[in-house]
């Protein structure tokens, strides 16, 4: 790999490498460099990172094409998919084979895993079906007083494709989400975002009352703090200079701060404080049980750390976003962090990546037979990946590139997204694809838009489609500059207009 290394720390080998990326369709992420010279190999994808751990959330992939995503070489692959909204959600974890001399073979070994977060999904075991919460042998645990309904809202909650559950060898609990936005504002999404929040966290604290301990890690679609939401920071008038950091933030805009956490319209950012021992509210955190580790490591001072930002608004370059991308760890396992980051030089989604390097001893690893048998949820099991592609033992796919498999003919690569281009390439590609006529189509349609208006800042404005419910494909005209804070004179002016 001829790439810049991502992560610059070093990883001993005492270290197990947590990471998490909403990759925003797994499919697309190949389009962006470095990953478009990966030959779509998730593996080389994961060797780039030197990740041991990993989740990807939104996946948007189908059952028929996992065969690329789920039956790897040197890892472990748990995928969970919605039952029945294709392409939509999706989360994998996948955990790293080592070899058997490397000191913490045992402690990456996977005793059991599940499908969801209730224990009610059923899998076939022999000539039966079963389910996690009733069969000992293949459940993780901690499925008593989950706040569900009823089974029929258990297999909902667990029906959109939003969770994997491993346990390690370490006694050590991988829970990988994608949990809901409510992105339609609507009361049933707000509903089911709250049940999921609370069976997820109930689960979590089942599973530390056993005695086992928790890396939760995902998009976990909630923000902790006013200081990680770009936003609601300029709403609340709170300047963000680089004099000003975090804790001074939070000391001279306290009331600003903890009206953020306990709003009641946003009952999901108490929730998740709840559960966090370095809450800013010194009665939920005495009774948190779980460490953010990106705080950890980089403290309450560091402002602008966020991990998502708006695509539609061009928010990124301004870094005008939020945080919502999560490795959270037993509070008992704060010590063994030795780095956490976000990743946000990494392109390829609205999101960036976050990590943290945990340290594990391999005493932790539990005296046991280690002959285990590989969970039945494992990828290979579960979409029966196992045979291999008739077409391909024929020949008759040799000159039929599939997904997934990089065609020699440059024709056939993913080409660059635009937004990647130089404007002398886009201007060779036009000239190239555009006849006469064709020019004078392209002439017309933008007259029927009209001339641009200019912005606040007297420049011309750029077209833009509506994709909300309430105005599907309608155009408008906006700022060209990105969105920004308000005494950022190279953001965007908010200025707007219907065509």
């Amino acid at each position: 790999m001829t790439q810049d290394i991502p992560i610059k720390c070093c990883k001993p080998a005492q270290v197990i490498r947590f990471l998490t990326f909403n990759v925003n369709g797994l499919r697309t992420l190949f389009h962006y460099q470095p990953f478009s010279s990966m030959n779509q190999s998730i593996e080389n994808v994961f060797d780039y990172f030197d990740a041991d751990i990993i989740t990807f959330q939104e996946l948007k992939v189908e059952k028929s094409t996992l065969t690329r995503w789920g039956k790897l070489d040197n890892f472990y692959s748990f995928i969970s998919i919605p039952q029945t909204r294709r392409g939509y959600s999706g989360v994998g974890c996948w955990i790293r084979i080592l070899p058997d001399d490397h000191p913490l073979h045992n402690s990456l070994k996977v005793l059991k895993a599940e499908e969801g977060i209730t224990g009610r999904l059923s899998l076939k075991i022999g000539k039966n079906q079963t389910t996690y919460a009733s069969d000992s042998n293949i459940g993780i645990g901690g499925y008593d007083s989950l706040p569900y309904d009823d089974e029929q809202e258990a297999l909902k909650i667990d029906s959109e494709g939003r969770s994997v559950m491993v346990e390690l060898a370490s006694s050590t609990v991988v829970i990988c989400v994608y949990c809901p936005a409510n992105s339609t504002l609507s009361d049933e999404g707000e509903l089911f975002r709250i049940k999921f929040l609370k069976v997820l966290f109930k689960r979590i604290r089942n599973l530390d009352a056993m005695g086992k301990k928790v890396v939760l890690l995902g998009d976990l679609n909630v923000c902790r703090d006013l200081i990680d939401h770009a936003e609601s920071l300029e709403k609340a008038s709170v300047p963000t200079t680089n004099s000003m950091g975090g804790l001074e933030i939070e000391e001279k805009f306290r009331t600003s701060c903890r009206n953020f956490i306990i709003d009641p319209d946003a009952p999901h950012r108490r929730l998740l404080n709840q559960m966090l021992s370095d809450s800013m509210f010194s009665e939920m955190a005495s009774g948190g049980i779980l460490v953010d580790t990106t705080r950890l490591k980089q403290s309450r001072k560091r402002l602008k750390m966020y991990t998502v930002w708006n695509t539609f608004k061009n928010s990124r370059p301004a870094n005008y976003g939020s945080r919502i991308d999560f490795v959270l760890a037993s509070t008992s396992m704060g010590a063994q962090v030795k780095s956490a980051d976000i990743l946000p030089q990494v392109m390829g989604s609205d999101h960036c990546p976050v990590y943290a390097d945990i340290i594990c001893n391999p005493s932790d690893v539990r005296k046991r037979d280690f002959n285990i048998k590989i969970p039945k949820f494992e990828a290979r099991y579960k979409y029966d990946l196992m045979h291999g592609n008739i077409l391909d033992m024929f020949g008759k796919a040799k000159n039929q590139p599939s997904f997934g498999r990089v065609a020699k003919n440059s024709a056939l690569r993913s080409p660059r997204p635009v937004d990647r281009l130089s404007k002398k390439e886009i201007g060779n590609i036009t000239m190239k694809k555009l006849n006469g006529g064709d020019k004078e189509k392209i002439s017309q349609l933008k007259n029927c838009f009209g001339e641009p208006p200019s912005c606040k800042h007297g420049e011309k404005t750029i077209l833009r489609t509506s994709k909300t419910l309430t105005n599907p494909g309608k155009r408008f005209w906006i700022c060209k500059y990105p969105k920004g804070t308000s005494e950022d004179k190279s953001s965007s002016c908010d200025f707007f207009q219907w065509v």
